[in-house]
């Protein structure tokens, strides 16, 4: 009997709109969105500037769904690594380190996330990546907290402070990495720095 060959999914091609948002990305973080016009991005995408404007209203548009679409990944990504019933010693390391992972998976994205200055570009009003919030990551996190309290874990410590301690140590980190100012990467400094977040958690009184 013949061994069934193989079927091999043919590689789905990028669409216009997928392909001008990979391009507005890729050019607004390296020559900045300002330095960046609808001809630029039509040449980059290979898609014409009437399939641009079939697809967004303009270019601002096109920056505030990159800006959305980068947080929404960022918190889901962070949101898988926190289970329904989490230990903040085990939470907090997992959320640094999914954090750093982050940044080292998806550079280009975390340059335009960290490192753009949206609001000088963007109408609307800009939310931060790492706020509370009121979706999963916020949910867990919140959960994350309580039960530190409880079993005396953490001290009573205020959600704004949670959130500044546990991303705003790998964020200060990311930040230099992608700015070239530190050749450790963010994976190779994922151990110390959750460390690092745990005991500041810890030393609150």
């Amino acid at each position: 009997m013949d061994a069934k060959e193989e079927v091999v999914e043919p590689v789905k091609e990028k669409g216009a709109r997928e392909r001008i948002l990979d391009a507005s990305l890729e050019l607004f973080v390296h020559q900045g969105y300002f330095n960046t016009n609808v001809p630029d991005i039509s040449k980059r995408s290979k898609c014409s500037v009437g399939s641009i404007y079939h697809h967004f209203l303009n270019k601002e548009e096109i920056a505030g769904l990159l800006y959305r679409d980068g947080i929404l990944q960022f918190r889901k990504a962070l949101s898988e690594t926190v289970s329904k019933d989490p230990e903040v010693e085990i939470a907090v390391p997992k959320l640094v380190n999914s954090f750093l992972n982050f940044a080292e998976d998806h550079q280009l994205l975390s340059r335009y996330l960290w490192l753009s200055r949206h609001e000088e570009f963007l109408n609307s009003s800009v939310k931060r990546p790492t706020v509370v919030g009121f979706d999963s990551l916020g949910r867990k996190l919140t959960k994350v907290i309580k039960n530190g309290e409880r079993s005396g874990k953490i001290s009573n410590v205020k959600a704004e402070f949670f959130w500044s301690i546990v991303f705003g140590i790998p964020m200060s980190f990311v930040r230099d990495w992608l700015e070239g100012y530190t050749s450790i990467t963010p994976t190779e400094a994922a151990p110390t720095l959750s460390k690092a977040c745990w005991t500041a958690l810890q030393s609150i009184k």
